[in-house]
């Protein structure tokens, strides 16, 4: 496995794009990068130039970030930092960047992307050809040869997913909206946190002329607006729900191609700091589902409402398979409807008229349900409750 050399959260000052308030203005930027090389030959000699130089790697982050750019996108940017630390040095093999922008957005920590790249695939080469020294033997230099290959392998395998594709993040975007099972929950919005991690496929063309325009799939600021809607309307029961819409929109409506959502709800347990769920999902996963453009946020339809209403307190029992079953069905129409009982097994009543609503009437589907309450009886008092 190739050695690394870090810096890590390196700030400084640039103009690159807009500020959360869309502003064109300096705002810190704070670099992190590991680059992959073998300090084999430092560790036995103790010499700085058998190694790469991470004072002088930094500089040349610095030089860059703080010039007349005039780049607009994260992604470029970030390309820019990995051309300025492999130039330091043919030791430099590969380089892990990270760029994260404090500024970029009102309600969230931050929002960054994450490249990997060789030195061959952005430079075109690894550098100058091998060739003999003036002493060393023909068994000595194929010897050499075949460690120097043997690096350079080691530091593509180690971008691991990285090496196919970049990442846009978005860091803690704070909300607030309706979310749980519980009585208390259901009255009052709560602040959630959310990671977003949009996925993409590396620029077919690397280095210099990398493009500095972002499609619509990798442009966070998008993403954010809708998943914001979505949330702050919504009133999921369960994470894992609103997890999975979140993915769904994100892919249908801004056609991101890969996703990872990861939901936090840092006011869920007293003893811990949070309850969290994390998905990733591409389009294949949603081959069926309708565009959310033409799907209202909240709207009852089956292929929302199925899942939380079997899992009800409310409702028990009703066959899941019989649920399941009337998702083709289009909603026609949308009924609000009481229903009491105090004679009996009054909970296997309640269980009963629900699953005769979804059996029994062939284009019928129980949507969602309230919570199961007992009360008093009204007007007439000499009854049960």
């Amino acid at each position: 496995m190739a050695d690394k050399i870090i810096f890590r959260n390196l700030e400084v000052r640039t103009v690159l794009g807009s500020d959360a308030w869309e502003r064109k203005k300096p705002q810190p930027l704070l670099i992190t990068v590991e680059i992959h090389t073998s300090i084999t030959s430092a560790g036995k000699t103790d010499k700085v130039t058998e190694s790469v130089h991470y004072g002088i790697a930094c500089k040349r982050a610095t030089s860059f970030a703080e010039s007349e750019h005039k780049l607009q996108s994260l992604e470029a940017f970030a390309e820019g930092v990995a051309h300025a630390c492999l130039g330091v040095t043919t030791r430099a093999l590969a380089v892990h960047v990270i760029v994260n922008k404090p500024r970029a957005l009102l309600h969230a920590e931050y929002a960054g992307v994450e490249i990997f790249r060789t030195r061959k695939e952005l430079l075109g080469s690894w550098g100058d050809d091998l060739v003999p020294g003036s002493d060393e033997s023909p068994d000595a230099f194929a010897r050499r040869s075949a460690f120097v290959a043997a690096e350079r392998a080691d530091a593509e395998n180690s971008a691991g997913r990285l090496a196919k594709e970049d990442r846009i993040i978005v860091k803690t975007l704070s909300l607030t909206t309706v979310i749980g099972v519980n009585l208390w929950e259901r009255h009052y919005k709560q602040v959630v946190n959310f990671d977003l991690v949009l996925h993409s496929e590396k620029p077919a063309v690397l280095g210099a002329a990398v493009s500095d325009t972002v499609p619509r799939y990798r442009n966070f600021r998008t993403v954010v607006d809708v998943v914001t809607e979505l949330v702050e309307k919504s009133s999921y029961r369960t994470v894992e729900a609103l997890a999975t819409a979140i993915a769904r929109t994100a892919i249908k409506q801004c056609k991101v191609p890969k996703i990872t959502v990861r939901v936090e709800k840092p006011n869920a347990l007293v003893f811990a700091a949070c309850s969290a769920v994390e998905i990733t999902r591409s389009v294949d996963d949603f081959p069926t589902v309708p565009d959310a453009r033409n799907t209202p946020i909240g709207s009852p339809t089956p292929v929302r409402a199925a899942t939380p209403a079997i899992d009800s307190p409310s409702i028990g029992g009703f066959d899941a398979a019989t649920a399941a079953s009337t998702q083709a069905l289009p909603v026609l129409h949308s009924a609000f409807i009481a229903l009491g009982t105090n004679v009996g097994d009054r909970l296997a009543n309640l269980h009963k008229a629900l699953a005769y609503l979804n059996a029994d009437l062939p284009t019928s589907h129980v949507a969602e349900t309230s919570f199961l309450y007992e009360t008093a009886p009204m007007y007439v008092t000499d009854q049960p409750a």
